[in-house]
């Protein structure tokens, strides 16, 4: 007999059991409540929701969700994360996560989620209606690149310090520079260390005199994420990152949105690659573009006009921009035809990619606009 329902506390030792056991058949060992603190942890349970198809009892698939809410000023949308996907190497092609996913994916609809993300492959994933979009750049730094750079950026003398208790005082310093980017994931301070430790990740302050100028998530060689309070510190602070990591480079990866970040890196990078940030689905269409597109209205000025676009799937919309501001707005059936119309796997290539440019007639855009791609990104540490 097949059961699909939603997780309860009784529950959690049996489902750790079960993804540790897949995804080390799958991949390399896995432990999850140590990769992921901030869902498997003792006392987590309530911050996410669990989907389990039992057959028999035993659990056979699961799907984690786990809902966020991203900040730009005063604008705010919630986001389901979906992760440690997963279905018993026996009971592959009976249909299980197929189920487990239309019911999540309908549980987003019903409580008002604005959109959803997931990593994995992306064909397997657009058949539940996800599509690769967004994009991050990735900087690489080598010791060469320091030792020939060093006279351009001042000097400047830092320390990294672990963090792992907390109640460590850097954290709430931590988290208010955190909460002081263009766009940032509003983080429970009961859970900002298990966050920051997600996947193995080591968390430094930075600091400068004793004094907290920042902070670091480090992944081996690469740094997930990297915020400070003063940009003549990045070459000191990347410079203690290569050597704490102990390899030959240093990998950064930067949303599209952190513009201090890109302009320090400017003169200091060996290279660096554009990519896709992850799988999207989007639900509701004006508040996520109207979002995004503030969020890219706080480092470049919007070119004004309006803009109406069909999305095949969810109806029609129209996008203006007055003097730097932005707004979107539902249109009611009309026999108006739109300038642009996409399927919404479309839609995310051509509004949030890099590549934007393949899919979108620029011609049917208001002149000089500059409104694409929008800068969507989210940090790999507040996924689940």
């Amino acid at each position: 007999m097949i059961i699909y329902r939603k997780a309860l506390p009784k529950d959690f030792p049996s489902i750790l059991n079960f993804i540790n056991m897949v995804f080390s058949m799958s991949h390399s060992p896995h432990d999850f409540r140590q990769l992921l603190p901030k869902l498997y942890e003792e006392g987590q349970e309530e911050k996410s929701i669990h989907y389990l198809a039992l057959e028999n009892g035993e659990i056979k698939a699961y799907v984690c969700v786990l809902p966020i809410t991203l900040c730009c000023g005063f604008k705010t949308i919630t986001c389901a994360t979906v992760g440690s996907v997963s279905v018993h190497p026996y009971s592959r092609g009976k249909g299980y996560m197929r189920n487990l996913m239309h019911t999540a994916i309908q549980d987003m609809k019903d409580n008002n989620i604005s959109m959803s993300t997931l990593s994995g492959l992306r064909n397997r994933y657009q058949y539940y209606g996800y599509e690769k979009g967004g994009f991050v750049f990735q900087y690489c730094f080598t010791s060469d690149n320091f030792r020939h750079c060093r006279q351009k950026f001042p000097e400047r003398k830092i320390t990294l310090r672990q963090i792992q208790n907390e109640k460590d005082p850097l954290l709430a310093k931590i988290r208010a520079i955190q909460e002081n980017q263009i766009l940032f994931i509003k983080r429970n301070p009961k859970d900002f260390l298990f966050i920051m430790e997600s996947w193995n990740t080591k968390f430094y302050g930075i600091l400068e005199n004793q004094i907290c100028k920042g902070y670091v998530a480090l992944q081996g060689n690469h740094i997930l994420e990297m915020y400070l309070t003063d940009e003549d510190l990045l070459f000191a602070s990347l410079e203690k990152c290569l050597k704490e990591s102990n390899s030959k480079e240093l990998f950064l990866r930067i949303a599209p949105y952190d513009t201090s970040l890109i302009k320090g890196c400017t003169q200091l990078f060996e290279s660096f690659t554009t990519s896709l940030d992850d799988n999207y689905m989007i639900f509701d269409y004006p508040k996520v573009l109207e979002f995004f597109l503030n969020v890219k209205s706080s480092y470049i000025p919007l070119t004004s006009g309006s803009l109406d676009i069909t999305i095949k799937e969810q109806g029609s919309f129209r996008i203006q921009v007055d003097n730097g501001a932005p707004s979107v707005t539902q249109l009611k059936k009309s026999k108006e035809k739109s300038n642009l119309e996409f399927s919404s796997f479309e839609s995310i290539l051509a509004l949030f990619s890099p590549n934007y440019h393949l899919i979108l007639d620029e011609t049917q855009l208001p002149e000089n606009c500059n409104w694409f791609p929008l800068p969507l990104a989210l940090s790999p540490l507040d996924k689940c």
